[in-house]
């Protein structure tokens, strides 16, 4: 198993699709994975410490297995099959049993970002799938997260000429991202969360 850190969401231009990104703690691959627009906005919000009024469900979940004395133990993605990844999600019950539950990854990276449980790739998946002759600008991403909620701030107090220009610097940062990310996956957008035929 291969540790991961979410470093952040990027939108591909090319296919108009969103990105998770995760990154492996002692080493300098990454692996993109792509997402549904709800979902991205999930975790986007879970990287920034964004709360929704009410609560979203990931938030259901976690209270969920909290109030039941469940604990979640890790998130992994951990298989690759049809340009489809997959994912499961290992739970202690209040009796000690370990079990692994089948999820999308954006759900599990979701509940695992929530509970703050540790992320994991296995071996084959990241050896497999993983970009590195390209690094993810870090910077790049961590201005984005910042000018989310700078982009947040100004529309709370309705400075929307300053939240427009905000807006389209987000934009003109995730155009950058994505398209290192288009440039190292030549066959973006297969390799997704879900069957190509699934509904987002």
């Amino acid at each position: 198993m291969i540790p991961v850190e979410v470093i952040g969401i990027s939108v591909c231009p090319p296919y108009q699709g969103y990105v998770v990104i995760l990154k492996e703690k002692e080493g300098e691959r990454w692996l993109p994975i792509f997402i549904g627009a709800a979902e991205a906005q999930s975790i986007s919000f879970l990287l920034q410490g964004l709360e929704y009024a009410r609560p979203m469900t990931y938030d259901l979940f976690a209270s969920i297995l909290d109030d039941g004395g469940v604990q979640v133990q890790s998130a992994t993605v951990n298989n690759l099959k049809d340009n489809t990844f997959y994912a499961e999600v290992k739970i202690k019950t209040t009796t000690g049993e370990v079990k692994c539950i089948d999820a999308r990854p954006s759900d599990a990276i979701a509940l695992a970002l929530r509970t703050k449980a540790p992320i994991q790739v296995v071996d084959a998946v990241m050896d497999g799938a993983a970009v590195s002759n390209e690094p993810v600008n870090r910077s790049v991403v961590e201005q984005i997260a910042y000018l989310h909620q700078k982009l947040k701030e100004c529309v709370e107090v309705e400075a929307y000429e300053e939240a427009a220009k905000i807006r389209d610097h987000i934009r003109s940062l995730e155009n950058k991202l994505g398209d290192s990310i288009s440039e190292s996956m030549p066959g973006a957008p297969g390799r997704s969360d879900k069957p190509a035929d699934a509904d987002e």
